[in-house]
């Protein structure tokens, strides 16, 4: 069995409500298949899937890790990390309630997703993140 995990970074200090968390979760976590499927829609009748081995094998098996960045310059990081090792990498903006002002929506940096990729290689990167 393939080692294929797909894991997503989520910043702490946003202090989102547990909905909303699980909400931007999920955006974060299909980001590549909406690319997948809006791509191949586009291409009008070509029967091929754009899917690589990879995303192809964690969708037979999915696997999904939530992990913790505690602030925007450690997923910052964290991205260029993922970037540097050349794995997928998908990055995800939102607009959520403001920490600060609950009244107030602002447009923040929410999260990432590294793979569907081989866990050893992604472990590279998030050995030292905590589960959210």
């Amino acid at each position: 069995m393939a080692n294929i995990r797909h894991t997503v970074i989520v910043r702490r200090d946003l202090q989102m409500p547990v909905g909303l968390l699980a909400a931007q979760v999920s955006h974060i976590c299909d980001a590549f298949m909406r690319k997948i499927i809006l791509s191949k829609s586009e291409q009008d009748g070509v029967n091929r899937s754009d899917a690589n081995p990879n995303e192809m094998a964690w969708c037979s098996d999915p696997y999904l890790s939530v992990l913790a960045a505690n602030c925007y310059e450690d997923l910052c990081e964290i991205q260029k990390q993922a970037e540097r090792e050349d794995l997928p990498v998908k990055t995800w903006h939102d607009l959520i309630p403001s920490p600060t002002f609950p009244d107030r929506s602002i447009k923040a940096f929410v999260g990432l997703s590294i793979g569907p990729a081989d866990f050893d290689l992604i472990k590279i990167v998030t050995g030292g993140l905590e589960l959210y």
